[in-house]
């Protein structure tokens, strides 16, 4: 069995770029952001079905995704790690209406922790403005769960220049 790639490790796959801009995309002005789809309790044997909304105003370019998975019963007091979660996700982009998996997967193939995050490397995933993050969850564990899927990357606000002076 593979270990799972950490962020230091990626740093050194050829092709990975932290700093990734899309194509089109250079000269404009780019801010950090995280849009987060949250599942409150999901119980045993659920599938459920998340979404969040991308702001009108720019792109959102996905860098990172991590999950935060918790004991509904006990708060924050017992994390799970989403490499040892009995779960599995399936996420659409809504604004093109492609499947970025063709069906759920466990969920530790698609998002990390704050401290080992799922690093989009050769290229980032780029979603449109309007459109929908949806992520779809099938929870397998015995006792209910809550989890939020996080999507870490920037907004990258099309009619504003990166350089100010050029307005």
């Amino acid at each position: 069995m593979s270990t799972p790639m950490m962020f230091d490790q990626a740093a050194v796959v050829a092709g990975w770029n932290p700093q990734y801009i899309p194509p089109g995309f250079d000269g404009y002005f780019r801010q950090p952001f995280i849009y987060n789809v949250n599942f409150l309790a999901a119980a045993n044997g659920s599938v459920t079905t998340g979404t969040t909304n991308i702001q009108n105003d720019s792109y959102f370019v996905c860098v990172e995704q991590n999950a935060d998975i918790w004991d509904s019963a006990t708060g924050n007091t017992t994390h799970l790690s989403p490499d040892g979660a009995a779960m599995l996700v399936r996420i659409v982009d809504t604004s093109s209406g492609k499947f970025i998996v063709d069906q759920p997967t466990p969920i530790g193939n698609w998002f990390g922790t704050g401290l080992r995050p799922f690093v989009w490397l050769a290229r980032a995933q780029v979603y449109r403005p309007g459109g929908q993050i949806q992520v779809e969850l099938t929870q397998n564990m015995a006792a209910s769960q809550n989890v939020r899927c996080s999507f870490i990357g920037f907004k990258v606000y099309y009619n504003v220049p990166d350089d100010f002076s050029k307005m």
